[in-house]
Formats: structure tokens, C-alpha cells, sequence
């Protein structure tokens, strides 16, 4: 597993997740869905210290054995799933409602769940959760973050060679 020690303590995070097949899979109480093969980014936020830093909450996603608590957890740990990248900036802000939106302004992807990681969301982002086909997104992502938040994101590629 990668290091995610290059990331901030605190801010927003993209993972670019890689779905090998098309996959079916229960989601707490969003019930059961089918997930195309293809890549897909989920954006989320740790803006705590300690356990809840983003280091942590990233370094949690990255494994496969956890207790789901989280939408993005039980289609992390499922064996088709691999996390390719990892795109971060530290912030302190709120703001990956803003960034999530950002993605979907500017790159068009499909919401393959509505509510997928933003029941709690008060910015009508319909799913933290996007689907992009088979086209690897990682480096469009990054020039979002570099365009939109006119800051450098921390880039951690997680793809195998």
C-alpha cells in the first residue's frame, strides 16, 4: 500500500476508484445496485486531527477489511474495487460539495446512485459518488483541483505499473 504520509492533515480528497467488472452490491440503506465496470471518483472531506485527519480517513479507505460505516466503504472493500489515485489539498474549508460539483461541471460523468455518500449533503450534490465509463479521469481530476481551487493538490498514484 502506498504511503498517504504526502498528505495534509486536514482537507478535501478525490480517490479514483477502478471497478474491473460490473458489479452488484448491497449499500447500507440505499439498498442494492449495479455498478458498471469502469472508473468512478468519490470526494469527501476530513477536517479533523488525529483519527479523523485526512491521512487517516484515506489511509482507512484504502483497506478493504473494515467495519462499513460509510456508502464508499462497502464499494471500497469489495474484491473487483482498487483505488488508482488519490488527489488531495489542504483545506480547512468545507469545500468538496463545491469540488464535487466542479467535476461534474466540467467533466460531465454519470450519478450511477443517487444519495451515494451525500445523504447528509446541504448542496444538492445528488452523489459524491460519479462514473466516468472506462476513461481514467486522474489527471483531468487534477487540473479541477488546479483550476477551480487554484491550489497544487497532493497527487498519489496508487496504480499498478
Amino acid at each position: 500500500m502506498a504511503s498517504t504520509e504526502k498528505l495534509p492533515t486536514k482537507g478535501i480528497y478525490t480517490l479514483i476508484v477502478f471497478l474491473s467488472s460490473n458489479t452488484q452490491l448491497k449499500v447500507g440503506k440505499l439498498g442494492t445496485h449495479t455498478f458498471p465496470a469502469g472508473y468512478y471518483t468519490y470526494t469527501g472531506s476530513a477536517l479533523g486531527k488525529g483519527a479523523s485527519s485526512l491521512k487517516q480517513r484515506v489511509t482507512r479507505h484504502l483497506k478493504k477489511r473494515k467495519q462499513k460505516f460509510w456508502h464508499i466503504d462497502f464499494l471500497l472493500a469489495h474484491e473487483n474495487a482498487t483505488v488508482t489515485a488519490v488527489i488531495a489539498v489542504q483545506t480547512s474549508r468545507k469545500i468538496e460539495c463545491k469540488m464535487n460539483l466542479y467535476i461534474r461541471e466540467e467533466l460531465k460523468p454519470k450519478i450511477p446512485v443517487v444519495d451515494f455518500g451525500a445523504s447528509d449533503c446541504k448542496e444538492n450534490c445528488k452523489s459524491h459518488l460519479l462514473y466516468f465509463n472506462e476513461e481514467n479521469i486522474r489527471s483531468k481530476i487534477e487540473t479541477v483541483y488546479t483550476t477551480k481551487l487554484r491550489l497544487k493538490p497532493i497527487v498519489i498514484d496508487l496504480a499498478e505499473n
